[in-house]
This record gives structure tokens, sequence and C-alpha cells, in this order.
């Protein structure tokens, strides 16, 4: 296999969300040098029995739950060759689309992190599964995935995210700049505008005699420092999607500084602009080794909601 093929590894439930997450993996990838792997860890009962019994295994049930896990197979077994049909259509070979079905070992999350340590660029998984939750809510498998995986991108699909545009979240970080080269080696980037967006908190003067301490003029010169520290940043991420065919006028750059809250900035902005994927590294410029997320992403995971995040190793 080529080393420059993309590999990706997609968690699949059957779910709603996740027949959404490999449709928006068909149009955002591009179908020539990729391969997917379409994965699902099969528990051994349904998830009600350990409500009701320490170990349902027993043989009052064991006729019950062969006849329920054949079933589930054969649904999940025509689910993902519904999926493959959608990744096939878009170009992707059908011997570069697999099918894998393993039984549960460790847990669900557990066995998807496994299953990631096996040279995948990105792992994706649907921000939602079967249990039914609020969208904007991150699911258990999905969050313990993301905080996890930190040898590989994760791809988190809330939603339908709307196709076309990526907006990559900037500092002057490393982390920021493999987001960038991430977005240049897995997306379509030829037929994708992208925007890099760097964002500025502000200094909070509303408490009492802070704009005495804060005077307007040094607030603005922290914002101008700020915003001339990201040019660097933003001119090498430039080349870096020229070179990859990003044509000049599908770049755009933009700073957004005074706001209370960098997350907050970033959906607002991917909202407002119409963007369906963000784009973050996993650390930022603190890259503080005690914690596997900056605060900033973890924020995103929270609430990026009818969005793909893209989270950056």
């Amino acid at each position: 296999m080529s080393q420059d093929r993309r590999r990706i590894l997609v968690a699949v439930d059957g779910s709603e969300q996740t027949q959404e997450a490999v449709s928006y993996l068909s149009g955002i990838v591009p179908s020539f040098e990729t391969s997917v792997v379409l994965f699902h860890v099969m528990n051994r009962v349904p998830d009600a029995f350990w409500d009701w019994e320490k170990d349902p295994l027993t043989p009052t049930h064991l006729d019950y739950l062969k006849d329920w896990e054949m079933q589930k197979e054969n649904r999940i077994r025509q689910f993902m060759r519904q999926a493959r049909r959608v990744l096939v259509d878009v170009g992707i070979p059908e011997y570069s689309v697999m099918i894998s079905i393993q039984k549960i070992r460790e847990g669900i999350a557990r066995d998807i992190l496994t299953e990631a340590q096996r040279g995948y660029d990105a792992v994706v998984v649907g921000r939602t599964g079967l249990g039914g939750i609020d969208e904007r809510m991150l699911g258990s498998v999905a969050g313990k995935t993301t905080a996890k995986l930190n040898t590989s991108a994760v791809w988190l699909v809330g939603g339908k995210p709307r196709k076309g545009k990526i907006l990559i979240a900037m500092d002057s970080s490393a982390g920021a700049m493999r987001a960038v080269d991430h977005v240049c080696r897995m997306a379509a980037v030829k037929t994708h505008s992208i925007s890099l967006l760097h964002v500025v908190r502000g200094i909070s003067v509303t408490a009492a005699g802070q704009e005495q301490i804060f005077p307007e003029g040094y607030r603005q010169r922290l914002l101008e420092e700020a915003e001339n520290e990201i040019r660097p940043a933003f001119e090498e991420a430039t080349e870096r999607l020229k070179a990859a065919g990003v044509k000049a006028d599908r770049i755009s750059i933009k700073v957004i500084s005074g706001v209370a809250s960098r997350a907050g900035a970033i959906i607002e902005e991917a909202r407002q602009g119409g963007f369906g994927t963000i784009v973050v590294g996993r650390k930022g410029l603190s890259g503080i080794e005690e914690f596997d997320m900056g605060r900033v992403t973890f924020k995103l995971t929270q609430i990026a909601g009818n969005m793909a995040l893209w989270v950056v190793a």
C-alpha cells in the first residue's frame, strides 16, 4: 500500500448519525488513494440486560441472546453494505472499503481506540449514537474516543454538516500548523473554500476600577500585537494550502478580537459563514502535558453541534 494513501476508520453503530457521518465522509475526502474501514464493535447482550442482572449470560437467556445476536449482526452487515455503497458511488474503489465486525472485548470505546492504533490518519465517529440524546450533547463513545485518541485525528460528526467550506482555527502553535497539514492531506481541498481564523480574547474591564488598570489604549495595543504575531502563521498556512492545490481566491483569513470565549466565537463564525467543518489542533500554545486536550478544543467538542469537528493530534 502506498505511503501516501489516506487510511480512515469509521466507527459504525447502525444509527442515523452514522449514516450522516458516512455521507459527510463521501463529500469531504478525495476518492483516489483513500481507504476506509467500517468498524463495528458488537455487544454480547442488549445494554438493558446489565441493568437487570450482574451476569446476563446465564443458560436462562442464552437461547434468546443467540437469536438477538444473529439478528443484530445481520442488520449491521446490511447497514455497512449500504454505507460502503455510498462511498463506492463517489469513486472510492470497492476493494478500498472494508467491513470489520468485532465482538466486544474491553468496551466499545476502548476497542475503537485499540483499532485506531493500527495506522489510521483519521477516526470518524458520530457525535451521538443509538442512544438518541440531543445532538448538541456528546455521546459516551464519541466523548471517550475524542478525549483519549491522541495518535490520530478524530473527526467528530454531528447532525448534517454543510459541505464545501472548511474553517481552520489557528494560533501560532505547531499543533495549528499540523491541523493545516492534515487538511491539505485528507480533504478534497481543490473543491473546498478554506478560511483561516484566529480569535483573540479581550481583557474584561467590567469590574469596578479595572478600566483604570487596563486603559483603552493599552488593551488596543495588546490586540494589535496579537494580530501581528499570528501573521507569519497565516502566511505559512496559506502557502501550504496553495501547494496542496487550493486556489488563492478560495483561501481567506480573519482575526476576531475582544471576545469573551474563543470557542464560542469560532462556532459563531462557522454558523454565520456557512462552514460545515471546523479543524483545530488538539493542543494550543500552552501544550500542557498533563492535559490530553486544550481548553478551546475541549469546549468545541462540547458545543460544535450540527457540524463536523476535526481534532488533529
